[in-house]
């Protein structure tokens, strides 16, 4: 009889070298049922990627939806109760695809840590997601940032919530000619403009970035996320972890780290997560949260 680790493919040796790694952490599977009621995505509609949702009538009359995100549907069943909750899940979603034409089945893999969430714990996700990318052996990029860096900025210089969208596009798309004439059509002065593109680009090796990091900071909100930048660095304990302020972060949804994970050769990135204190109070939640997402069919490049 051939040996077990002889028959699975490579894709699926990964897939259980993530969830040793998981649950040797101390994380538990998580089963999701593949809809919720439509209601429910209706009134949570600003959390999701997209509005458009495949949906159907139960029996029963009621309108249900196939689940377009995993989070959300812990974050409902298993955000209260208290005490600490570390869950990792191997689940489908069902969203418009690229072009905006087609649904698309996506395969996720990810986990989330919610409750009595503290330091202790959020370095331990950091250090599962980059772990995760390390389980691949191939070439990768871990990239951090953090939601209040950019949003102190924003509050610093003055600018009202309604015109940071644009600004914040720009940043984003890492577009300091177009982040320029966005802050000029909004009456911002020629040195609010330099600190702005000079700041909100700040992106490299957090060896380099960090020092620059600190130094820019113009009010509390900034020193904050900028030294728990640093506690999440020197967690990990690598210098060539990447800071990019470019990773896009709802403030609605978002609360402080977010990271990213990028494999050589893939142009979009195979994993994502953060820390989503604001969602969890926005759903009637007093627990805290951070996790990731791995998108298995970019990681196995389906």
């Amino acid at each position: 009889m051939k040996n077990l680790l002889d028959v699975l493919s490579p894709d699926e040796l990964t897939v259980l070298r993530l969830r040793a790694l998981f649950e040797e952490s101390g994380y538990r599977r998580y089963h999701a049922s593949r809809f919720e009621e439509y209601r429910f995505y209706l009134e949570n509609q600003s959390f999701l990627r997209s509005e458009t949702l495949i949906t159907f009538n139960d029996l029963d009359g009621r309108l249900m939806a196939l689940k377009p995100d995993v989070t959300l549907s812990i974050a409902k069943n298993a955000g209260s109760g208290g005490g600490l909750k570390k869950l990792y899940y191997i689940e489908n979603v069902y969203r418009p695809n690229s072009t905006g034409r087609n649904f698309a089945e996506i395969c996720q893999m990810g986990l989330e840590c919610i409750g009595n969430v503290g330091k202790t714990e959020i370095l331990e996700v950091l250090r599962l997601a980059y772990e995760s990318l390390k389980l691949t052996e191939k070439q990768f990029r871990f990239a951090l940032s953090h939601v209040g860096y950019i949003s102190g900025l924003m509050r610093s210089l003055r600018i009202a919530p309604q015109h940071r969208t644009s600004l914040y596009d720009c940043v984003a798309s890492k577009n300091p000619h177009g982040l320029r004439q966005a802050a000029e059509q909004i009456g911002l002065s020629a040195d609010q403009i330099s600190v702005l593109t000079e700041t909100s680009m700040l992106s490299g090796p957090a060896s380099d970035v960090l020092k620059d990091a600190e130094r820019l900071c113009r009010n509390s909100e900034m020193e904050r996320a900028a030294a728990q930048l640093r506690q999440a660095v020197e967690g990990l304990g690598d210098p060539n972890i990447l800071i990019d302020f470019s990773i896009r972060g709802d403030e609605d949804y978002y609360s402080g780290l977010m990271f990213t994970g990028y494999l050589e050769g893939k142009s979009r990135f195979v994993l994502s997560g953060g820390q989503y204190d604001n969602m969890m109070k926005k759903m009637m939640q007093e627990s805290r949260a951070i996790g990731f997402a791995i998108y298995l069919d970019e990681l196995c490049g389906r």
